[in-house]
């Protein structure tokens, strides 16, 4: 009885993982070592500062991206190249100048003084231009700082 028990939860537990499982493409999405035609448009997405870090004023945003690969490439040849890449264009406060990431990992800023702040961040095309529709701003404020005894 106990090995018919075993044997049914084992099957269960194989049919559920199928069931469940994406491929790599679903999870990756397409290789970057084969041309896409029609590309959708690039998108950027953008979570809130990490409330832990912020209340220590730290900024950490995570963000990723979609049908666009961050890399550091700058180049007009580049513009050409399938799957398309770019980097990211981050301006703090409404700076005139963005500073430019390609690490593609979370966003970190320290050293903002205590009171509300606005992030930009925006998708950009290997010469820089900005592409259109894929911009964020994220808004917070970063607290004072606690008196100590």
């Amino acid at each position: 009885m106990l090995v018919k028990t075993l044997a049914a939860v084992a099957a269960g537990t194989a049919l559920a993982t199928i069931a469940f499982a994406q491929t790599a493409r679903e999870n990756r999405g397409p290789t970057p070592l084969v041309a896409i035609q029609d590309e959708a448009p690039a998108k950027l997405i953008v979570d809130p500062p990490i409330p832990e870090q912020l209340a220590l004023g730290r900024v950490f945003i995570q963000y990723r991206t979609e049908n666009l690969r961050i890399l550091p490439v700058f180049n007009r040849t580049a513009l050409a190249v399938s799957p398309r890449v770019g980097h990211l264009h981050v301006k703090v406060d409404d700076q005139s100048w963005p500073f430019v990431d390609t690490s593609n990992e979370t966003l970190v800023l320290v050293g903002l003084p205590p009171g509300p702040h606005k992030v930009l961040l925006e998708l950009a095309d290997p010469t820089h231009r900005p592409i259109p529709n894929a911009s964020k701003v994220v808004e917070f404020t970063v607290p004072a700082p606690k008196a100590s005894h």
